[in-house]
């Protein structure tokens, strides 16, 4: 299979993939059309629920690298589409991406996962204050 030069650096520039994850994800890509797409160069797929939660934690880890108008076209992007799968997202002041919401419609071992990553973002940035603690 002949690859995209430019889709696969974009995937690595934009989403942290390394060059052979971009590779291996490249053929699965090129079935969903133009408009599953947040990102430029066909980059933060965002079709289902699964892929927009990863699209806003890629955008979370890796936004920084990409010009604050292109963030800002992502994050709306993805924004619009986590409404539609009923995925309320919360924006720390540092600029972090945080689920607030999952879809109650996951198995109950995926909704513990998540439970648990949403635990953590909310206890790293909204620490309580009482000093032990809790």
């Amino acid at each position: 299979m002949k690859f995209n030069e430019t889709v696969l650096q974009a995937m690595v520039k934009f989403e942290g993939l390394s060059f052979e994850e971009a590779k291996l994800t490249y053929k699965r890509r090129e079935k969903l059309s133009s408009t599953a797409f947040c990102g430029p160069n066909r980059t933060y797929p965002a079709h289902d629920a699964a892929h927009v939660r990863n699209a806003l934690a890629r955008l979370s880890q890796f936004g920084k690298r990409l010009k604050p108008a292109v963030r800002a076209s992502i994050l709306t992007c993805l924004k619009r589409r986590a409404k539609r799968f009923n995925i309320e997202v919360g924006e720390t002041i540092d600029g972090k991406l945080c689920l607030i919401k999952f879809d109650e419609t996951l198995d109950e071992k995926t909704r513990k996962k998540w439970q648990t990553e949403i635990d953590k973002c909310v206890k790293h940035y909204f620490p309580k204050k009482n000093g032990d603690g809790k």
